[in-house]
């Protein structure tokens, strides 16, 4: 009996000292990534990806995530950029959820989370970020060939988003590499891909 209480004690004191902040561990589908693309004058692009976590859930209420992660070129100088917001939707009303407060990813091919730094927000708590243009790339690499992502979002409520999803699938019977859709926005060329897996912007 002693033994039993010590062991109820122990737990108790472990939950005291673990962090109360909660984890929700989601698993997003392929069809929530997106290749997308701004049409740009010669020597410019912007290229990247388009997370939108549970968009096509017809659950009410229920959570988005909207995740952008984009290359930006304007000639020699060249950038990667985050943007990323969250809501609660219901009856096809979305409400933003408290403010992302840190946002980082981890690859297949590299655990080191790569962290964003956070540059602004808005009245709707989306948030914009900058990654090190390096480990940006890599990541975006990891994005184009089909790895497993986890990107991680902290909140100011102290709650915590880990969503888990494989990177944009290029089906072409000689897509990927060099000839993936990113690499040919880089080079100025209009990218083929799947309309169902592409959003051209504005």
């Amino acid at each position: 009996m002693n033994h039993k209480f010590s062991l109820i004690a122990l737990l108790v004191g472990i939950a005291f000292l673990t962090p109360a902040a909660a984890q929700n561990v989601i698993k997003l589908n392929m069809s929530d990534i997106y290749f997308q693309w701004r049409p740009l004058p010669k020597g410019s692009a912007m290229c990247g990806y388009s997370i939108l976590g549970n968009h096509l859930s017809r659950d009410n209420p229920k959570t988005e995530w909207d995740i952008n992660i984009d290359e930006i070129v304007q000639g020699d100088n060249r950038a990667i950029g985050v943007s990323a917001g969250t809501f609660t939707v219901q009856d096809k009303k979305r409400t933003p959820r408290p403010p992302i407060t840190e946002i980082s990813f981890t690859t297949q091919d590299d655990p080191v989370p790569v962290e964003a730094r956070l540059l602004g927000t808005n009245a709707y708590n989306d948030i914009r970020a900058a990654l090190d243009f390096d480990r940006g790339t890599n990541l975006i690499h990891s994005i184009s060939e089909d790895r497993q992502i986890v990107a991680t979002l902290k909140y100011g409520d102290g709650t915590i988003d880990i969503l888990k999803f494989e990177g944009f699938r290029d089906t072409r019977k000689f897509g990927g590499g060099k000839n993936s859709p990113f690499e040919e926005c880089l080079r100025g060329l209009t990218p083929h891909v799947s309309k169902y897996n592409m959003r051209p912007l504005p």
